[in-house]
């Protein structure tokens, strides 16, 4: 959210009380009195105006930890009661839904690897008042949901197309029960992909997609992504498809903020840090060998398939993202009939989680999307 909109009134008022002291102590200097007072007058007036329209600074960024425990947090766990499906081919799959029905209809979060439902608290407060239902389900081997393997930081999927049926029969069993007529996806980077696929497979089924740095194709470095192919398929055929990537390992809650390619939002880094330090079970590592094969290979099926999707859709991509790019996100938009493409300045893989200046724009988009295509 605008975290700056939470302080600002707060921030006017403390000033405001300053600039009061300091004109009802201006003596009155003789003729002086009316210049001196008028420029403390003159003072007030243009700090706060100042005050209002800056944008976020690293004093709002600051802001954000402890606005996530005594405002997105608390309204996340007060405005939304979660549940378990069992996924189509077993497992645990755990969501949560906004108690308030929504008029406007429903909003289906497909989030990225690694992520985690409470991870949105911010998004779904950001977007209370837009008239819709959330839903937001956390994906087979990851956050809440059944892992897959005996070591539970191993992010592990045997088909690609396991997630796009474990969406398709969340919105079948979960939200469209609720006669959710109206129902969109916002998604995040693995969550495209699957969002894309699913869309192709079943035609129709949303009124409208939201992209956020979709995950079109992956930064497989030090390989080439033909060299990672082929060697993801030659070690699964070989029968190492559990096993981590090579290089990979679990979760490093160590990790240093200057060494992320995800955010250049310091506090909401930190923030993500915190929460999976305290919730550890949430935590997830680096993708098995089988994650990344299957990957690729849906990929490719993205890339390859010219079929035009003809749900409207927005794409929006950072200019600074090394884990996805920018490239086949923006020839896949140009290639639909209907998709808006949105590049966005100093943004990096996770625009959701990204510094106010950029993930105030990011915001913007997806309400002026859901206001339009929902009509």
């Amino acid at each position: 959210m605008r975290v700056k909109e939470l302080i600002a009134r707060g921030s006017l008022v403390a000033l405001g009380i300053v600039f009061v002291v300091m004109f009802s102590h201006c003596r009155p200097f003789q003729e002086e009195v009316l210049p001196v007072r008028s420029v403390c007058c003159c003072f007030l007036i243009l700090f706060c105006l100042i005050v209002s329209v800056l944008p976020g600074t690293a004093v709002t960024e600051s802001a954000v930890p402890e606005l996530s425990e005594s405002v997105f947090m608390p309204y996340f766990r007060e405005n939304f009661i979660t549940g378990v499906m069992k996924s189509h081919a077993g497992g645990d799959i755990c969501y949560a839904k906004s108690k308030a029905d929504g008029e406007a209809g429903a909003v289906v979060v497909v989030d990225g690897r690694t992520e985690f439902m409470a991870k949105y608290a911010e998004v779904f407060y950001d977007l209370r008042d837009s008239g819709f239902t959330f839903y937001i389900y956390d994906h087979r081997g990851q956050g809440g949901s059944s892992r897959l393997l005996s070591d539970p930081q191993k992010g592990h999927v045997e088909h690609f197309d396991d997630y796009v049926e474990d969406l398709q029969l969340f919105l079948r069993t979960v939200v469209k029960p609720a006669q959710q007529n109206t129902v969109f996806l916002l998604s995040h980077s693995m969550g495209g992909a699957i969002s894309v696929l699913h869309e192709r497979k079943y035609p129709g089924m949303v009124r409208g997609i939201i992209l956020c740095s979709p995950m079109f194709s992956i930064n497989t470095s030090p390989f080439p992504g033909i060299l990672a192919r082929t060697l993801s398929r030659g070690l699964r055929l070989l029968g190492f498809g559990a096993r981590y990537v090579p290089g990979g390992g679990p979760y490093d809650a160590r990790a240093a903020f200057q060494d992320n390619a995800l955010t250049d939002s310091f506090a909401r880094y930190e923030l993500n840090r915190k929460y999976l330090t305290q919730n550890p079970g949430l935590s997830l590592g680096s993708p098995t060998v089988s994650w990344l094969d299957e990957a690729i290979g849906a990929l490719y099926r993205i890339q390859n398939d010219t079929t035009p999707i003809q749900t409207p859709m927005l794409l929006m991509v950072g200019d600074d993202d090394r884990v996805v790019g920018q490239k086949l996100q923006k020839e896949f938009c140009a290639a639909q009939p209907n998709c808006t493409f949105v590049l966005l300045a100093h943004g990096r893989h996770e625009l959701l989680m990204e510094k106010d200046q950029v993930r105030d724009i990011v915001i913007a988009h997806i309400k002026n999307f859901l206001n339009r295509d929902s009509r």
